[in-house]
C-alpha cells in the first residue's frame, strides 16, 4: 500500500521530468531507468500492473535499450519480471520489496515536506571552490 501522499508525489516528480524536457533539447537530460521505476511505483499505487512492452514504450528508448535498462534493474533486484497468467507470450513487470523500498525512501526525501523527522542527506553544489587569489589570471 502506497500512501497518497507519496503516491502524490511520484505523480509530482514525474510532470517535473515531463516539464523539464519542454524547456530544454529532447534527450538532454534524461533518465530512463529513474522513468521506469517512476512508472512502475505510480503503477503500483493505483493497483496497476504494468507489462514490459508498456515500460519499453514509456522508456521512450529504443527497444533493445531499454530492454538493457531493465535487465539492470533486475539484476540489482530492483524489479521483477513474470509471465502473465492469462497470456504466456506476455511479461508483467514490478517493483521488488527492495525496489519498492527505495523509491519511498528517495521520494520522501525529494520534497520538503515541513517534516524535520526526515532529513535528506546534504546536497553537493556544483559550484567549483574559490580560487586562490594568487591563482587569478592563471588558466
Amino acid at each position: 500500500m502506497i500512501p497518497p501522499t507519496l503516491l502524490a508525489q511520484a505523480r509530482q516528480a514525474r510532470q517535473l521530468r515531463a516539464t523539464m524536457s519542454a524547456f530544454l533539447p529532447s534527450g538532454l537530460l534524461v533518465d530512463p531507468a529513474w522513468d521506469m521505476m517512476l512508472d512502475l511505483f505510480i503503477a503500483a499505487g493505483m493497483g496497476e500492473q504494468l507489462r514490459v512492452k508498456d515500460l519499453i514504450l514509456l522508456s521512450g528508448e529504443s527497444p533493445a535499450s531499454a530492454m538493457r535498462r531493465i535487465d539492470r534493474l533486475q539484476e540489482a533486484d530492483l524489479l521483477v519480471r513474470h509471465a502473465d497468467p492469462d497470456d504466456h507470450r506476455r511479461v508483467r513487470i514490478g517493483l521488488t520489496a527492495r525496489g519498492h523500498n527505495a523509491m519511498a525512501a528517495m521520494l520522501a526525501n525529494l520534497f520538503d515536506t515541513g517534516d524535520d523527522r526526515q532529513t535528506a542527506p546534504a546536497a553537493r553544489s556544483f559550484r567549483p571552490d574559490p580560487l586562490d587569489p594568487g591563482d587569478r589570471g592563471k588558466p
